[in-house]
């Protein structure tokens, strides 16, 4: 009986870690999308596309890296692979420009 309740109390744990983190994802992926369509005339899909991309970038990256005692290095590895990628997502709906001024713009929404 033991087992199975300190099961269920891990199990609802690990959910609730998971929940937080997107929570924190979903929040910086709606900051940064809001600064940048309020500086950008972009379409709804668009900042859709948007949203999922930095949103699937920011818990890419907490996953990788929370609770992994990596050192700064390796986390900044960890950031310049993830920016790599995404810029290369961003080139698939945005030309090179609205790439550039996207990424300084979601930069600047850190800020904020």
């Amino acid at each position: 009986m033991k087992k199975i309740l300190l099961t269920t109390i891990l199990c609802l744990f690990a959910l609730f870690a998971e929940a937080q983190e997107n929570k924190f994802a979903a929040n910086r992926s709606e900051n940064a999308v809001a600064l940048i369509t309020s500086q950008m005339d972009i379409s709804d899909e668009q900042a859709e596309f948007l949203q999922q991309t930095l949103y699937n970038k920011y818990t890419s990256n907490a996953m990788k890296i929370r609770g992994k005692g990596l050192s700064e290095d390796e986390k900044k590895a960890v950031y310049r692979a993830a920016a790599k990628e995404t810029r290369q997502k961003l080139m698939s709906k945005f030309n090179r420009e609205e790439v550039q001024k996207i990424i300084d713009l979601e930069r600047e929404s850190f800020k904020k």
